[in-house]
């Protein structure tokens, strides 16, 4: 990807990265990314949140955003979209100290420049299947490495079980990131899976 250097620029861009400041009641739309039930609970039920599966949404409020943090850094949950005109997904995450993880997802699974960030206004979780399919093996191998690598991994096997992928050099960068004693009964219960488990 390129890059504008310039002393213009990088003023912008120093403006452009200050942090936005959110009112605590925004509505925050915040997406299911795992294959499966998500609960969240806090401590005094103070906030809850659940999503039966992978796509189920709800919102949250800024204020209570940053219960569900770690979530999001790992994106097992994604902000996919924002109920305020003025408030952008990145402004959230900025907000919220995770936009370095949300940078490299919008850069790598997005394919968005930086100038363009704030632009960005809604996110589907079948970008994140698209990507995956369509990425260079150096591509993927960087979003393994990246702080949703478990994430990538969850994906990238459900699609393999639903024979949607079948690159061979990303199942075994996949199969790489388990324990070398696990990897050959991690990728039989994978091959068991898609056999048995989908037409």
């Amino acid at each position: 990807m390129s890059r504008i250097h310039g002393e213009n620029n990088e003023q912008s861009n120093v403006k452009r990265r200050k942090r936005k400041t959110i009112d605590k009641d925004v509505e925050v739309i915040v997406t299911n990314n795992t294959y499966g039930m998500f609960m969240y609970e806090g401590s005094y039920a103070d906030m809850i949140f659940s999503a039966d599966s992978r796509g189920d949404e709800d919102y949250v409020s800024y204020g209570d955003l940053r219960k569900l943090k770690k979530y999001m850094r790992t994106m097992e949950l994604l902000i996919t979209e924002v109920n305020d005109d003025d408030v952008s997904i990145m402004n959230v995450a900025r907000g919220l100290h995770i936009d370095d993880v949300y940078k490299q997802f919008f850069e790598l699974v997005l394919d968005e420049e930086e100038e363009t960030f704030d632009d960005v206004d809604s996110i589907d979780v079948e970008e994140i299947d698209y990507f995956i399919k369509e990425c260079n093996v150096d591509e993927f191998k960087e979003a393994l490495e990246s702080p949703f690598g478990d994430t990538i991994i969850a994906i990238t096997t459900e699609l393999y079980k639903r024979h949607e992928i079948g690159d061979p050099r990303k199942l075994t960068l996949v199969k790489k990131t388990r324990p070398k004693e696990e990897q050959d009964a991690f990728w039989a219960d994978i091959e068991a899976s898609a056999e048995f488990g989908h037409e």
